[in-house]
């Protein structure tokens, strides 16, 4: 046998009777054959040495009733295949305090407060070894050298499975943690794990603890089975968790505590009997690609303070509501989807306040949206269909509201209770079975460019003395009124309203009334009564606009009029492109386009449903499609407004589904399909809809012309303030023109230049200023609170 190789056995006469010695005598770099049997010592390794259980994992049990069974004291040292026990309460059966040991195929037990402990300069390097200790901990590290347990199992804990703490570092790889009394594991001081491809399971505390500054990062780390919270995230320390599972915990999925700032990426949690994941105590971090299901509680709950960002997430089946904001909360979501929740699908209460883009609501046991007690959100893109109760309801709170579609509640489209501060703008509201949106007694609010169809009650109600105005919005084909004001009064105001096909007439301003009256039969769907032409000649500036339209109303006259006296009719693309910068008056035109011509027959109702990227593209393959040919067919008999149109076709890149394009491949089929029956004019700026008109093969011969709105000029500026001061009782003196006009010349016409929207914002200004100086004055006359002056122009820039 070489001089390097040394056996220890319990037959006498053949080689060491003890380990301990053969380690004194053994050379560096020695390897000592551990023949079968029970050895009863404590073994420090103070040189390079091999330990190997000659005949295999199992055969070979080094037992210590008192300290350490094997302490490392050298550069580097290997066991493998040894059983190590210790019964010493008070000792660890294995310490590495300098050097590195290697184990493999090792069993490990002990009766301390920890099986392997490294500490100090040592190193542990683990490999398919399993671990147990009945009364204490199994694995604990404070060394920062950077320990690795890879393929080991540790089980029947007293404590907790893993402990990482003061400067510790440790990497687990394909490790399983199971039974443990305490957590599975432990993160405290200034502590760093990295795990992979690890489970844990059965657990008494949270599986995953992670306290002070101590840091995590963990992929595809799954959790199943714990008595308590999957993970629980208190510390500042780095966090980042990637494709990691929490299934059949005892409490929430994920709590996150004490101003953590996680990184969560692609996690789920399934039946967990708490709710999904629970941020609190002013933490923040970021939630994408997660996806919470069958929980007990809530789905997603944010609370005391805490800001966290979450962005493509998925809840669905809670027991409870499927996102709760409270305790002055202030999150932001992104893309997120709620689905078949038992409370209601997203809740902002408690003083609570948060944006939300792009959240798609399907199906809820209660209402979709509620903003309560003091919260206030601010929400685009809003999807909501089949809620039990209201898609969206506010009380005593304030909620923005933009560009959004709700279909199918089962009460009111949109409630604003008592006390509600409530801004709508360019949303849709269908099939309601209560009023489209209801304004009870003490809300108030503005409902902008709007549509309110096919309810089984009125399209707008309002049953409050606060104020309410309703601007540019349509009601049609609903069971009810259009608008009913229940009480006669002078805070509500409705402008430009396009009502028709709804069953009983509409009543607000004198004609309001708290009966209706019986149900008249439904009249053919119309505009409602007015010149819209004329209309359309009295816009500001628009000159070339109004030749194109008034060119294209006299073909559609003389379309019609061959067909009257049987002559063939040539065929005729109506669908246009509106190109131009923003607030150039495309939305106003489109809608009196279509108002023409429903007065002319060419269609059949003339109402126009504007729609944005987010009401036709949905998340999912395949949903696309479905949420394009709704939003088209709402516009059947009338005109469908495509705002920023161009965006359908804009690329971001990457190998995945284009759904954009995929709504511009409908919209193509449907609008051949339905030529006779819409107009689509798809609006936008000028470079872009030229895309986007390349986008599709069909694209750009369904679009008969481009339509270009110029920038309004600064003296058609001052006009369009000027009739804003008409409107609303104010006029300008010929110095305040002047200065005005100046303003308007010096400008930049850039990107963020809005026309129409930029002088209606200066108007606003001017009467925010001429308030503050006014109300200096003691008595003011009523000449004097009618004009606005060069004064009011002071802080403009």
């Amino acid at each position: 046998m070489s001089q390097n190789v040394i056996r220890v056995t319990q037959t006498p006469g053949h080689g060491h009777p003890r380990v301990g010695d053969a380690v004194a005598g053994a050379p560096s770099g020695a390897l000592i054959l551990v023949g079968p049997g029970r050895y009863h010592e404590n073994i420090v390794l103070s040189k390079p040495v091999t330990i190997t259980a000659e005949e295999g994992p199992g055969t070979v049990h080094l037992v210590a009733s008192s300290g350490p069974v094997v302490a490392v004291d050298a550069e580097s040292a290997s066991l493998n295949g040894v059983t190590v026990t210790s019964s010493d309460v008070e000792s660890p059966a294995v310490v590495v305090a300098r050097g590195r040991l290697d184990l493999s195929e090792c069993a490990l037990s002990s009766d301390g407060w920890a099986t392997v402990f490294a500490a100090g300069e040592g190193t542990l390097l683990m490999r398919d070894c399993s671990v147990r200790n009945g009364t204490g901990a199994g694995v604990v590290v404070t060394s920062p050298q950077g320990s690795a347990l890879e393929s080991c199992r540790i089980e029947d804990l007293g404590t907790s499975g893993v402990v990482v703490a003061d400067e510790g570092a440790l990497r687990l790889r394909f490790c399983t943690v199971r039974n443990a009394v305490g957590n599975g594991i432990c993160l405290n001081g200034r502590g760093r794990l990295t795990a992979e491809d690890t489970v844990i399971s059965v657990t008494g505390k949270p599986a995953v603890a992670v306290e002070q500054e101590a840091g995590l990062t963990a992929t595809r780390l799954t959790v199943s089975d714990s008595e308590s919270v999957g993970f629980y995230l208190a510390g500042t320390g780095p966090i980042t968790l990637e494709d990691c599972l929490v299934e059949g915990a005892g409490a929430d999925g994920f709590f996150v505590d004490e101003q953590a700032a996680p990184a969560l990426r692609g996690c789920r949690v399934r039946g967990a009997r708490g709710g999904g994941m629970h941020f609190t105590a002013r933490s923040t971090g970021t939630v994408s690609g997660c996806e919470v299901s069958e929980v007990d509680g809530a789905g997603l709950v944010v609370t005391d303070r805490s800001s966290p960002e979450f962005d493509q997430v998925t809840v669905s089946g809670c027991g409870s509501t499927g996102v709760s904001v409270a305790e002055n909360a202030e999150p932001f979501f992104r893309r997120l989807r709620v689905a078949g929740c038992d409370g209601a699908a997203v809740e902002f209460h408690g003083g609570a306040r948060g944006t939300v883009e792009n959240l798609e609501i399907d199906g809820s046991r209660h209402a979709g949206l509620v903003v309560a007690d003091g919260a206030r959100l601010s929400a685009s893109g809003l999807s909501v269909r089949g809620t039990a109760d209201a898609g969206v309801k506010v009380v005593g709170a304030a909620l923005s509201l933009a560009d959004s579609a709700i279909a199918g509640a089962g009460a009111e489209g949109v409630h604003a209770g008592e006390g509600a501060d409530l801004s709508l703008v360019r949303c849709r509201v269908q099939n309601s079975a209560g009023a489209g949106c209801l304004f009870t007694t003490g809300s108030s609010g503005t409902v902008t460019e709007s549509e309110f169809s096919s309810g089984s009650s009125d399209g707008i109600r309002i049953d409050t003395d606060e104020a309410v105005r309703i601007s540019g919005c349509t009601v049609r084909d609903n069971h009810g009124s259009g608008v009913r004001q229940i009480r006669p009064g002078t805070g509500i105001e409705v402008l430009d309203l396009i009502s028709g096909g709804n069953l009983t007439p509409d009543a607000f301003g004198t004609a309001a009334t708290a009966d209706p009256g019986p149900s008249a039969p439904a009249a053919a769907p119309r505009p409602a009564a007015g010149d819209p032409l004329g209309d359309l000649q009295e816009l500001v500036g628009l000159a070339g606009v109004k030749r194109e339209v008034t060119s294209l109303i006299n073909l559609n006259k003389m379309a019609k009029r061959r067909k009257d006296a049987g002559l063939s009719v040539p065929p005729m693309a109506r669908h246009l492109v509106f190109a131009g910068a923003p607030g150039t008056g495309k939305t106003t035109v489109a809608r009196l386009y279509g108002q023409v011509l429903a007065q002319l027959g060419v269609l059949r109702k003339g109402q126009l449903v504007e729609v944005a990227r987010a009401d036709l593209v949905a998340q999912i393959i395949g949903g696309t499609a479905i949420k394009t040919t709704e939003a088209f067919n709402t516009a059947l008999g009338g005109v469908l407004f495509i705002d920023e149109a161009y965006t359908l076709s804009s690329s971001k890149g990457g190998n995945g589904p284009d759904f954009g394009r995929e709504a511009i491949d409908t919209l193509v089929k449907l609008m051949e399909d339905h030529r006779e029956d819409v107009v689509v004019i798809a609006a936008g700026y000028s470079a872009d809809m030229s895309r986007f008109l390349e986008s599709n093969p069909g694209m750009e011969s369904r679009f008969s012309r481009t339509i270009e709105f110029a920038n309004y000029t600064a003296d058609e500026l001052v006009t369009i303030v000027r009739s804003q001061c008409a409107r609303h009782d104010y006029r300008l003196d010929g110095a305040a023109a002047d200065v005005l006009l100046q303003h308007f010349e010096d400008i930049p016409k850039d990107g963020t230049f809005g026309n129409g929207r930029t002088a209606r914002r200066v108007f606003e200004r001017m009467v925010d200023r001429q308030a503050s100086r006014l109300a200096e004055s003691a008595e003011a006359t009523a000449a004097e609170l009618s004009l606005l002056t060069a004064a009011d122009l002071e802080t403009i820039s």
